[in-house]
């Protein structure tokens, strides 16, 4: 009610400074009552059961509210302390918002370099750190930091498909990985096309659009390179939130907390084992 009070009786000046101040009054808030630091963070992390040897891929959001005391930058380099020498931290770094195939349809050059990441800001900021490397596909790329970061990232682009066989993402089971949510919901799992290539043919409609592109890329010594490569089904669109009910149910999902920001944490073979499951037997992750 008083929503549409205010909606109905404030100009839009008066509601733009209205909507400021009250950001400024949870701001304060939080840093008064949920301030946190990294020493705090690493904290968490093992309170929830992760270690410096894990191998764990971060998808993340970095939310002024979430009371943080530091820069985006300050929580990957949180990150990379925690991971980055006796484990490895992983995060994706896909340059484009929509869909790949109207993504490669433009004909971009991906320069692994220099092209952005546009999964947030501490994604950009680990692209940006030093010794943190990238592997070399146009539109689902990885990044890398720590002892197995090298084998990690290597040959991506010789597979057809994006996460596929041969790709991180495989490598990253391989390793026992674990898939960190910060401040972001379920629905950013990027290991879902991963598993989706492993149990495809019990689906009943294609994972992958036919169309074979010719992606232009630039490697990390500044030569270019061509790399096929095929775009995901617009078609069957997932459904993250399908997946992330079944996989509570099983209890595979671990909830933390460390001041104002939130955290979700699932193994990779926990996903594999539901997400197959929910397949052979008909339910299928996809609005459909």
């Amino acid at each position: 009610m008083l929503r549409s009070l205010v909606t109905k009786y404030l100009s839009g000046r008066q509601k733009r400074t209205l909507k400021t101040k009250l950001n400024q009054a949870k701001q304060r808030l939080v840093t008064a009552l949920r301030a946190y630091d990294a020493n705090q963070l690493t904290t968490a992390l093992r309170r929830v059961g992760l270690t410096e040897s894990d191998t764990v891929l971060v998808h993340s959001n970095f939310d002024p509210l979430s009371g943080f005391k530091g820069t985006p930058m300050d929580v990957v380099n949180a990150f990379a302390d925690f991971f980055g020498t006796k484990g490895n931290l992983l995060m994706v770094s896909i340059p484009f918002r929509g869909s790949a195939y109207d993504y490669l349809a433009q004909n971009k050059v991906f320069d692994v370099r220099k092209t952005m990441s546009m999964m947030g800001l501490i994604t950009e900021m680990f692209r940006r750190r030093p010794g943190t490397l990238r592997s070399l596909h146009p539109t689902h790329p990885v990044l890398a930091l720590g002892k197995d970061a090298e084998w990690i990232v290597a040959g991506h682009e010789l597979s057809r498909f994006p996460c596929g066989p041969g790709t991180p993402f495989e490598k990253f089971r391989q390793l026992r990985g674990k898939i960190l949510f910060f401040d972001v919901g379920f629905e950013a799992i990027t290991f879902f096309h991963h598993v989706e290539h492993l149990v495809m043919g019990d689906l009943p409609f294609p994972v992958y659009d036919e169309r074979v592109f010719e992606a232009a890329v630039v490697d990390a010594a500044g030569a270019k390179h061509t790399v096929p490569t095929q775009a995901y089904s617009r078609e069957y669109p997932r459904s993250a939130q399908k997946l992330e009910q079944e996989i509570f149910k099983a209890g595979k999902i671990q909830k933390g907390r460390v001041g104002n920001s939130r955290f979700l944490l699932v193994t990779a073979e926990d996903v594999v084992a539901c997400q197959t499951a929910m397949v052979k037997a008909g339910r299928y992750p996809y609005n459909v």
